[in-house]
């Protein structure tokens, strides 16, 4: 079995056990640790996109959202969000 981690299309956190959308576009309902969305939930339930709930945990000073999962030594959410805005661009 492949191991493969996915990003949070939100924050950018590299290290998502599933795809944030299934190729079926179903929501894994995954909790992203660092920003705290649930795919499946926070946008198809809630109707909030990504880049509300982004605007929202920035203005909360991006936080680590998890209180069960350890932050990863080296997590710097400023640098990740700048590889999410290159990524964009292309």
């Amino acid at each position: 079995m492949k191991n493969t981690s996915h990003s949070c299309p939100v924050c950018a956190y590299a290290n998502l056990k599933e795809a944030p959308r299934s190729s079926s576009d179903g929501g894994s309902f995954e909790i992203c640790p660092a920003c705290g969305f649930q795919f499946g939930v926070s946008d198809d339930d809630d109707g909030i996109s990504y880049d509300e709930w982004r605007e929202d945990w920035l203005e909360r000073g991006m936080e680590w959202s998890s209180i069960g999962i350890k932050k990863p030594k080296g997590w710097d959410p400023e640098k990740a969000l700048t590889s999410l805005k290159k990524m964009k661009l292309k």
